[in-house]
């Protein structure tokens, strides 16, 4: 049986993740502009792969966690989706012109949705 700090640890990381994914999508490009050698990491395709491949792991371990849980299908089904936009965006070429909206939307579902279940669960 998971501890409670345990499931609270992995909410924060999750919601740390989806942070992450968010910083390197949409501030990375602006302070690309004021440094040039930072522009390559901006553009860098493996960096936002590499980000949803490290929060895929944690999420799903959230998600099939709390699906169970009171409040958890609603719970399960933000954070699906939001995790599967990050997806869509780093792997599906089709979509790479929509890769930042997608990567904005899935981060903010997905963050919200591990922000939104520890602060129900926080005190309980």
């Amino acid at each position: 049986m998971t501890s409670l700090v345990a499931k609270n640890r992995i909410d924060i990381a999750a919601a740390g993740l989806s942070a992450a994914c968010l910083i390197h999508c949409l501030a990375l490009p602006l302070v690309a502009a004021a440094a040039p050698m930072i522009a390559s990491w901006s553009e860098a395709e493996w960096a936002h792969k590499a980000l949803v491949l490290t929060a895929a792991p944690i999420s799903l371990y959230a998600i099939i966690e709390r699906t169970s849980a009171r409040g958890g299908r609603a719970f399960a089904i933000a954070a699906a989706s939001g995790l599967s936009l990050l997806a869509a965006g780093a792997f599906v070429e089709p979509l790479h012109a929509y890769e930042r909206i997608l990567t904005a939307i899935g981060g903010l579902t997905l963050g919200g949705a591990h922000i939104a279940w520890w602060r129900r669960h926080q005190f309980k």
